[in-house]
């Protein structure tokens, strides 16, 4: 039986992408494709071709596409094979052309797995453990065979120094904002867990970060700031009594508590809420 073939009626270059064409057969749109596809299926307006080459070249541009898809994904930041291949698979390519594109960057050192877990671990050990930094490369598609092969390099004690300042980092967060010495224990020891740290790391740091000196301390200034709070505002509702002016009410208030030994820089936050606080005073 003969092949049927049809007629190439209009090649059209588009006007947003001079690199590629618009094909017309039997005077309707069929398909576009890049010009490296026209030049190298020799198509030509008013020209027969033959159905065969018409869907070869479709796979051949479909190749094309995915592959240039896939070098713009590398351009812009180092990918594992298979977040190259869920990339492509998302917008749409078909399997053939995803494998095709895979061993084209495979051949020129574009993807590589090895090379990415490398860099992947060389850059997050700074601030992650070991085991959030194993199951993320999991997850990434990077067998447990390779990551654990990188991951025996790092050092221990660069992993117990890494641990050790976001500890210390986060235990003088949650002093200000937590005085029970339970939470603080249990808050900072699931923050740790939760960054990929091993158990035997984690405890060592927690009976060396946390100090009841520093929470009781830290209570004491809790304490303190809650009683300038309560002697600025009943200065402050004394002053507005015969005062309507807030800069001149702002300077008693604030003579007044500099008077009572507070900081400044605490005094100027308590009237800064006080007075804002009041929509009654005058500017």
């Amino acid at each position: 039986m003969e092949e049927s073939s049809v007629i190439v009626t209009k090649i059209e270059e588009q006007k947003k992408n001079k690199e590629r064409c618009n094909i017309y057969i039997n005077g309707d749109f069929a398909f576009s494709c890049s010009k490296e596809i026209v030049f190298k299926f020799k198509l030509k307006e008013n020209a027969a071709i033959l159905m065969s080459e018409i869907k070869q070249s479709l796979i051949e541009n479909n190749f094309l596409m995915c592959r240039e898809t896939a070098l713009n994904i590398i351009e812009k930041s180092y990918k594992s094979e298979k977040e190259i291949r869920d990339k492509l698979q998302s917008k749409g390519y078909d399997s053939k052309s995803i494998d095709k594109s895979v061993e084209f960057l495979k051949s020129y050192n574009y993807l590589d797995d090895e090379k990415y877990t490398e860099l992947y671990i060389k850059e997050k050990i700074k601030t992650q453990g070991k085991n959030k930094i194993k199951y993320s490369l999991i997850r990434k598609g990077i067998s447990e065979e390779t990551i654990k092969s990188h991951l025996e390099l790092i050092d221990n004690d660069m992993q117990y120094n890494t641990a050790k300042s976001l500890a210390e980092k986060k235990y003088n967060l949650l002093i200000k904002e937590e005085n029970d010495i339970r939470k603080i224990y249990k808050k900072l020891g699931e923050y740790l867990i939760r960054n990929g740290f091993n158990s035997e790391i984690v405890n060592e740091l927690l009976n060396k970060t946390i100090d009841k000196d520093d929470i009781i301390q830290q209570n004491s200034v809790s304490q303190g700031k809650n009683n300038i709070n309560d002697i600025a505002l009943k200065r402050y509702n004394i002053i507005i009594k015969s005062e309507k002016d807030k800069n001149k009410i702002y300077k008693k208030l604030a003579d007044y508590l500099l008077r009572r030994g507070f900081l400044y820089e605490d005094i100027k936050i308590i009237i800064k809420n006080i007075i804002n606080n009041d929509g009654g005073i005058n500017e």
